[in-house]
């Protein structure tokens, strides 16, 4: 009980960032309405689908620390499937055009390819995230271990460090006259 508790303040679950998650989406998907609307449905849903999705997988995978793909690939998906509801709902003027020109097919097929590109933008930037992560570690435990071993081949283990000692106190009241 106290662990699900503390998962609802923290905003972590097992690795699941599901906080920043949904505010990472709840903005991408504002930010696409604000968009649509303010350029009069010039700016279609389906390229700021693309564009909001690979922002929202970019700043979920650099701010997980754990499951870093599973985090892109959950926000990646749900980002993406939310643009194209409103691709189908809020932008329909422009997806009735191309369903009447009988290129619904066409369009279906771009949007499943862009998805599919969105889930592997996702797996792939967290996978190499984590592993630039680890390497990085690995080289830092590699020259700290190469500087400790020149410390003990000069004979000298530890760095000498001046001391400060506090300064003695001589009584109650005035100094005396020396």
């Amino acid at each position: 009980m106290e662990s699900t508790t503390n998962a609802w303040k923290a905003g972590v679950w097992r690795g699941w960032y599901w906080r920043f998650d949904l505010l990472t989406v709840v903005a991408v998907a504002a930010l696409e309405c604000i968009v649509y609307y303010a350029s009069g449905g010039k700016y279609s849903f389906f390229f700021s689908a693309e564009l909001g999705t690979l922002i929202a997988v970019i700043a979920v995978v650099q701010r997980a620390k754990e499951k870093r793909s599973l985090n892109g690939l959950a926000v990646a998906a749900v980002s993406y499937l939310l643009g194209f509801l409103f691709q189908y709902t809020l932008g329909y003027a422009e997806t009735r055009v191309i369903i009447a020109h009988g290129e619904e097919r066409a369009f279906l097929l771009q949007n499943a390819m862009t998805f599919a590109i969105a889930l592997l933008f996702a797996w792939v930037y967290g996978w190499s995230t984590d592993w630039s992560e680890r390497r990085r570690a690995q080289l830092a435990a590699e020259r700290a271990q190469k500087e400790a071993e020149t410390r003990r081949a000069e004979g000298d283990e530890r760095p000498r460090v001046r001391i400060h000692r506090k300064k003695k106190r001589r009584g109650r009241g005035r100094r005396p006259k020396s």
